[in-house]
């Protein structure tokens, strides 16, 4: 059972959480299980970290580096869709279906792939369902939105508002129906499942049912500690996107806190829908025979730094998401080496003893058995760019050293243990040049290591113009020729 969220920050739940929403559902699933404290999402937007959550490979891989239904997309379906996950399990026997957000191919959906489950494709929006309408109009529920915060002058750019309607009037409410629909016929079945339910929360706008609207106490929000940051040291396009893209994001400590008190009631909302499903789970002793995986695709920025908006940033707050483990046989804890939300493939895969081909992503379960295994000594990252095209690569080192990658702009080095706020950057400091040297020197490795298309961009700007990527070099052609006579 694959429970996934969108846009959910690490620190809005236990065993991180630093806002003062109630989770107790989502709490009561981290705890139950094994945890990875430090999992980041493999690109901080939606597109590519959901493709490399079912392939288990890195967006450049699978091809959907953007948002597919982008105008400047780099890829609108997948590559290779053999590679998906639910294929490995139906070789194996499972029944397999799908729930909620796709956002893998403007095109195809989930049904095309051969998941069971009506799903539309693309971004999905499953208020304007006939499903959802025919819910709405059987069990006598309505809605009307109510706009309260915009992100733009002129009303434009919704940020947040009322859903004037009660909780089981909402999107989220239906899929936690459709989900518990699904596994009551998988229940009844003698094939073993796979099942995912895919929900659109909290991702923006935050529409808040009438149950939860201001359940949140904002008495209780304290504003984030990098929300002074005026972005020096930082490139250029952070600033640019900040104060023109989102002119009316917030700018005092009482805009911040009404824009988080939005968020996190949208996360309660959430947290509820996902405690009818872990109750259904154990009241119909699924809880008991079920592997449940739990992450999101990426973070969100909530107003940090400044007033950032959304996602699509190579920051703590978009990029790190939590991820756990939950089966009686498992135990439970927090394991503190570095994951990406793609290692759940092979890693679930490998728990369930089924085979897969491999796959960028590494499976985590002997870390899962045992808390003294080894992990990653780095992870690799990436990001192409959400409103236009932007490369960058994040790595993260085992010692919580930091280094993002902008070959157009400014390169960031941040030390997570001394400043978790990412408000230093210490890639012009002559005392930190051996940290430098140290992380430039692993993003060349890690991106040769795994095939990424920009490795020789890596390595050229980093003073390695030899960089065997097989692109056309002259200056080999040209000795080996001189070689041959």
């Amino acid at each position: 059972m694959f429970i996934g969220v969108d846009q959910l920050r690490h620190d809005a739940i236990w065993p991180h959480k630093a806002l003062p929403v109630e989770t107790p559902n989502m709490d009561r699933l981290m705890r139950g299980g094994v945890s990875f404290g430090r999992t980041y999402a493999t690109s901080p937007l939606c597109t590519p970290s959901r493709g490399s959550m079912l392939t288990g490979d890195y967006a450049f891989t699978h091809g959907m580096g953007t948002n597919c239904d982008m105008y400047h997309a780099l890829g609108r379906e997948l590559a290779d869709p053999g590679r998906l996950l639910h294929h490995d399990l139906g070789r194996a026997g499972y029944r397999c279906g799908f729930v909620g957000k796709w956002h893998v191919g403007v095109e195809k959906g989930p049904a095309d792939y051969g998941f069971e489950g009506d799903v539309p494709p693309g971004y999905g929006n499953l208020a304007g369902t006939d499903a959802f309408k025919s819910y709405l109009e059987d069990n006598g529920l309505g809605y009307t939105i109510e706009p309260e915060l915009y992100f733009n002058p002129g009303r434009q750019t919704l940020a947040a508002g009322r859903w004037r309607g009660p909780q089981r009037s909402t999107p989220c409410h239906f899929q936690s129906n459709q989900i518990i629909e699904m596994l009551e016929g998988y229940r009844s079945g003698d094939a073993p499942f796979f099942a995912t339910v895919q929900y659109w929360d909290p991702h923006g706008p935050h529409l808040i049912s009438d149950e939860f609207h201001r359940s949140t106490d904002r008495s209780r929000i304290v504003p984030w500690p990098n929300f002074a940051d005026d972005l020096s040291g930082k490139p250029r396009r952070v600033k640019r996107e900040r104060d023109d893209f989102y002119r009316l994001h917030p700018r005092t400590q009482d805009e911040l806190v009404a824009y988080i008190g939005y968020y996190c009631d949208h996360v309660a909302m959430l947290d509820y829908e996902i405690g009818r499903l872990l109750d259904y789970l154990e009241a119909s002793g699924l809880a008991q025979s079920t592997l449940i995986v739990f992450t999101s695709d990426h973070g969100d920025m909530t107003g940090a730094h400044g007033g950032l908006i959304d996602k699509g940033l190579p920051y703590e707050e978009a990029m790190r998401v939590p991820m756990v483990f939950s089966h009686p046989d498992l135990g439970s804890g927090e394991r503190s080496g570095l994951a990406l939300n793609m290692d759940i493939l092979p890693t679930a895969l490998s728990l369930l003893g089924v085979a897969f081909a491999p796959r960028q992503a590494i499976d985590l379960s002997a870390q899962i058995r045992d808390s003294g295994a080894k992990g990653r000594d780095y992870l690799l990252a990436e990001y192409h760019g959400l409103r236009f095209l932007y490369s960058q690569r994040i790595l993260v080192s085992d010692d919580n050293l930091k280094l993002v990658f902008s070959p157009g702009d400014l390169d960031e080095v941040y030390d997570l243990a001394r400043d978790p706020h990412e408000m230093d950057n210490l890639a012009q400091r002559p005392e930190r040049a051996d940290d430098l040297v140290r992380l430039r020197l692993a993003l060349m490795k890690e991106t040769a290591r795994h095939g990424d298309p920009l490795r020789d961009c890596v390595s050229k700007f980093n003073g390695r113009w030899r960089t065997g990527s097989g692109q056309f070099d002259a200056t080999a052609v040209f000795e080996a020729g001189r070689a041959g006579s």
